[in-house]
């Protein structure tokens, strides 16, 4: 592998990041879902604790009474166990219903919704023995390890700071009913526990920051993989060069065939070039090549000139010259002057007497000798 390959200074584009969300890979913190978890069952134990506890012991005083006058048979026996469970499920579903909601808004705040397979297919080489001696013995273990006893200190000064906080009430819950002392115990177990919500939140902020900044770096691409990220999302340069080649000439031979019902005369090889002129006289200093094809073009154009009407003159060296040598668009050099004007004074000699009656009606000629002389060759005389 090249240095270049190694050298991964480059930001993720787009596109890998979407490609790494569809295989699940995205920058997810635990410590996100752990503290909305956890911060959400503080809050449905202060909000609901005492009501729920209150609804238990009624349950259960209820369940001992039925105990005293039931029959000790199996039938009653299930009966008394049934109603135990259903109405202990009744009283916990809505806590475990709240960190359920609480796990997947914990997930959803930090990615979105993603739906992948891939983080759950088998994967063999995570059960590989010496694999996991690697992580294991790694510096990133090392540094797992000190980031979890700093958060094991952290939380046990917020918790040594909250119980001292907390203890003057110890020494007035011996004077207090057992119901008081329950609710007593609750509140303070939610006061202690949102102070300790309140820390984790700490440490999952900077979690977060910290699993962001290594997920990109994670994702950072060299110079050669952003190279074949183009090539495979675009193809080829060299492919795409061909493509806006072909593109291009479709769009000359469009242009061409449609300028050709505009010529005055179409100079053929006879077969394999054909190229077509226009002469406006008093506007141009000499005729102008519009229009070039070869192959199955120069066959279109010649239907295209036949269907118009149009003069079809062989003359295989000036039509090669010409096909070869001038620019569409552009007019015709000194050193033709001679050879064109000769079949463009035939062409319109011939326009003209079609036009009266008493011309000949063929349109397609092989010009081997020049119906007209024009003297001079270095001057244009139409």
């Amino acid at each position: 592998m090249s240095g270049q390959d190694l050298d991964r200074n480059q930001a993720a584009t787009p596109y890998k990041l979407e490609k790494a969300r569809e295989r699940g890979q995205v920058a997810k913190s635990p410590d996100v879902v752990a503290v909305v978890v956890f911060t959400s069952a503080m809050v449905f134990l202060t909000w609901q604790g005492w009501p729920t506890w209150r609804e238990q012991f009624r349950l259960d005083r209820a369940l001992l009474a039925q105990a005293a006058l039931m029959e000790a048979s199996p039938s009653s026996l299930w009966s008394l166990v049934e109603h135990m469970l259903v109405g202990g499920l009744k009283l916990a579903a809505p806590f475990f219903v709240t960190l359920l909601l609480a796990a997947v808004l914990g997930n959803l705040l930090q990615t979105g919704p993603v739906l992948s397979i891939e983080p759950i297919k088998a994967d063999w080489t995570r059960i590989n023995p010496v694999t996991g001696l690697k992580r294991l013995f790694s510096l990133r273990t090392l540094f797992v390890a000190a980031r979890t006893l700093l958060k094991l200190l952290l939380l046990a000064v917020v918790v040594y700071q909250a119980l001292k906080s907390l203890a003057p009430h110890f020494y007035t819950v011996a004077d207090l009913a057992p119901v008081g002392i329950v609710r007593t115990l609750l509140d303070d177990l939610a006061s202690l526990g949102l102070k300790i919500a309140l820390m984790l939140g700490f440490i999952a902020l900077l979690d977060l920051i910290y699993t962001r900044r290594e997920f990109a770096k994670q994702m950072r691409m060299s110079r050669r993989e952003l190279k074949d990220e183009v090539k495979h999302r675009e193809g080829d340069p060299r492919i795409r060069a061909r493509l806006r080649e072909l593109r291009r000439e479709m769009l000359k031979r469009s242009l061409a065939l449609r300028k050709t019902r505009n010529a005055d005369v179409l100079i053929t090889n006879p077969t394999h070039v054909a190229v077509a002129l226009r002469y406006v006289h008093g506007q141009m200093q000499s005729p102008q090549l519009i229009a070039k094809g070869a192959g199955l073009m120069a066959a279109e154009m010649r239907r295209i000139a036949a269907r118009h009407a149009i003069p079809i003159v062989q003359n295989p060296l000036l039509a090669r010259t010409l096909f070869h040598d001038l620019p569409v668009d552009h007019s015709v050099p000194p050193d033709l002057y001679a050879q064109v004007a000769r079949i463009i004074v035939w062409v319109f000699a011939m326009r003209d007497a079609r036009r009266r009656g008493g011309g000949p009606s063929a349109i397609a000629v092989t010009e081997r000798r020049p119906p007209f002389a024009v003297p001079g060759s270095n001057a244009w005389t139409p």
